[in-house]
């Protein structure tokens, strides 16, 4: 019963991420049209990113076996995951790639700090009610945390990045 309600609860979130990409791109907050030199940008932070994931994913092995059991797979797939998206990401951010032409800022700002948000609050209250680890294991609840933290870390740089474009056109 308790795997059948992880699932559950699994399902359920990756239902609720697809709904609300789906009402993003109605509403064209998210306009996924590049120009050339972004989509030549964005294959080099896919390449950046999928190396990374490789490489992580081998390091998580190496762990399990020279540590033992420090986490279950669920959070250990979740690390290796989060490190090759951030990778993509900040490296999109860095090389002006990561909106298309159309797409508002603020908006994207905004969706990153509610999931940021959201991921850390869960992560929080797992943490604060001692599940987050169990018996010395990371548990499949630092899922929430790790997005959260990698979604923030994506914000950050994307703000920073943001800000520091600004000022240069402004002098």
């Amino acid at each position: 019963m308790y795997h059948a309600g992880l699932m559950f609860g699994l399902l359920t979130g990756m239902v609720i991420g697809i709904a609300v990409l789906v009402v993003l791109f109605k509403k064209k907050v998210l306009n996924m049209e590049f120009d050339e030199r972004q989509e030549r940008a964005r294959g080099k932070a896919a390449l950046y990113g999928f190396v990374t994931l490789l490489v992580v994913l081998y390091l998580y092995g190496i762990s399990e076996i020279a540590l033992g059991r420090w986490c279950d797979a669920l959070a250990g797939v979740t690390l290796c995951i989060a490190a090759g998206i951030g990778v993509f990401a900040v490296t999109c951010i860095l090389k002006d790639a990561y909106l298309s032409l159309k797409e508002k800022p603020r908006q994207v700002m905004t969706m990153f700090a509610l999931i940021s948000i959201a991921n850390l609050a869960l992560g929080g209250m797992y943490l604060w009610s001692g599940v987050l680890v169990e018996d010395g294991v990371l548990t499949f609840r630092a899922v929430n945390p790790v997005l959260g933290l990698t979604t923030l870390v994506i914000l950050i740089v994307y703000i920073v990045n943001f800000l520091l474009r600004d000022r240069e056109e402004a002098e």
